[in-house]
């Protein structure tokens, strides 16, 4: 992945609403000027909107960088113009930081990346996880100690489920989280006899109690569903709405109004200089069957496409009506199970015979099983099965021995995902310095005899509980890691000297 960083204004008019809108970035020169660098832009490069102002007077003036949007380059249209899905990022501003003036360059210091790029990669990376899951119905989050799997269960679970701390996320009724350990068995997770409470002649009795994994799916699917907000009235009105959905600002929404408004007839063109006379349509339909027409207008009285891009934008409208048409109005909401230490408890003795209902293409009635205890349900024609609306995430430790091999059948049935220590210190916002402290003493532990990538230190180690950066390195090498690292060459040869060549390379 590369980076590149890129303005918006031609001949002083600025092109940020037209780009956002329609997904897009182009070179505004018509010659040759940065085709070499452009031509280097490639699918999955990560590309961010700027512009650079000065602040203050000499001898205290202080230049900053603006970072409009970012997001990720999904496609290359043309020798100009690349498509990019942009991620919804508040802008921010930067100093102390070199000036990228240039219409165009790429963006090469790692602590200019981290400080542009950082926080949208974190929000992208999430969104993918997040899409992993609605697709796949079950993930694992594997990866060595501390690279925040956890952490990132929870944080998916907030994005699916659509909250945004802790405690709403604890509130909603749709997260549960449970940790695997040797002694979990199928009567905690499905179902299994609990013993009563003493009757008054001290007699203790037996019933059947659900499990937390069947108690939560039975919540999921009792639970009503939802009315799904749509906009469903193709008007002005409506399509007003529409941008508003697309977090265009006030003042974009009004100009892009505007020229559908022109194009009706129903409001004038105004123009300083004299421009080819604009063709009046009688309806909405009407201006999206003639873009063509219209980009020959914008083209022929050099309008920059601003009537292009509010029809293409009318067009994505209409198309999302047709869409949600097909569509039901009404979804149940998304609950989230989280399973930390998954293979710390014998999977297939846990789960049973719900292997085959935890199937992504075996969810709903079509994945029904009766379960051990069926004999002892009050209908013996019970059946059980996990709804659509329930989704799995799993994590583990790469190197964890208290379970030697994870269940073949279960493997098939979750999408794995590795979390590197790397992504780790995205994830967790780790600072750029502590960041590099980790990346070498990693480089050491995998150049280390015995080791490898399995035993890499993940950003976790370096926050405190609070998840704050740590500044007091000693503390952290002294008392987490290097206890850890030690138990790791517990009786290999040369222990002690390789424990100091990762004290020199975390120190250094």
């Amino acid at each position: 992945m590369r980076y590149f960083i890129g303005g918006f204004t031609w001949e002083d008019e600025s092109q940020l609403d037209r780009f956002i809108s329609e997904g897009i970035w182009e070179n505004g020169y018509e010659e040759e000027k940065y085709s070499d660098l452009f031509s280097q832009i490639s699918v999955g490069d990560m590309f961010a909107l700027k512009s650079t102002f000065v602040k203050g007077r000499k001898p205290n003036a202080k230049s900053y960088l603006r970072i409009k949007q970012i997001g990720i380059v999904t496609k290359l249209i043309s020798k100009s113009s690349i498509k990019i899905d942009w991620i919804k990022n508040d802008e921010f501003d930067l100093t102390d930081i070199k000036w990228y003036a240039n219409t165009l360059e790429e963006i090469e210091l790692s602590e200019d990346v981290n400080r542009i790029f950082g926080t949208a990669k974190n929000k992208y990376q999430m969104n993918y996880y997040s899409k992993l899951l609605e697709t796949n119905k079950n993930i694992i989050l594997t990866g060595a100690p501390g690279t925040g799997k956890t952490f990132l269960a929870k944080q998916i679970a907030k994005q699916l489920i659509g909250v945004k701390t802790d405690e709403e996320l604890e509130e909603s009724g749709q997260f549960n989280f449970v940790q695997f350990h040797p002694s979990y068995d199928y009567t905690d997770f499905v179902e299994g006899l609990r013993p009563t409470p003493p009757d008054e002649n001290g007699i203790i009795g037996f019933e059947l109690k659900n499990g937390v994994f069947k108690e939560f799916c039975k919540k999921a699917l009792d639970v009503e569903a939802v009315n799904i907000q749509k906009i469903d009235d193709f008007s002005i009105i409506g399509y007003e709405q529409y941008l508003n959905a697309l977090g265009l600002n006030s003042k974009t929404i009004n100009n892009y109004r505007l020229r559908i408004e022109q194009l009706l007839g129903t409001k004038e063109i105004t123009s300083k200089r004299e421009i080819v006379e604009l063709e009046i349509y009688k309806s909405l339909d009407e201006i999206c069957d003639n873009l063509d027409s219209i980009k020959d207008f914008d083209d022929s009285n050099k309008m920059h496409r601003q009537f292009t891009s509010s029809v293409s934008n009318l067009i994505n409208f209409r198309n999302s009506l047709l869409t949600n048409k097909k569509s039901s109005s009404k979804a149940k909401p998304d609950f989230v199970f989280v399973i930390d230490e998954i293979n710390r408890g014998e999977i297939s003795k846990i789960f049973g015979e719900l292997f085959f209902s935890i199937d992504p293409s075996y969810r709903g009635k079509k994945g029904s099983v009766k379960t051990q205890y069926s004999n002892l349900h009050n209908d013996e024609k019970e059946v059980f099965y996990v709804p659509e609306n329930v989704y799995i995430i799993g994590s583990m430790n790469d190197i964890d021995r208290s379970v030697e091999s994870f269940d073949f059948a279960m493997r098939r049935r979750f999408t794995w995902i590795e979390i590197t220590a790397e992504q780790s210190a995205v994830n967790m916002s780790l600072p750029h310095d502590i960041k590099e402290k980790m990346l070498k003493l990693n480089k050491q532990i995998s150049d280390t005899d015995g080791l490898n990538p399995s035993y890499h230190i993940g950003a976790a180690y370096f926050l405190d509980s609070n998840g704050n950066a740590r500044q007091d390195i000693d503390n952290i090498w002294n008392l987490r890691i290097e206890p850890l690292l030690k138990e790791y060459l517990r009786g290999m040869p040369d222990s002690i000297e390789k424990i100091e060549l990762l004290k020199n390379a975390f120190t250094a």
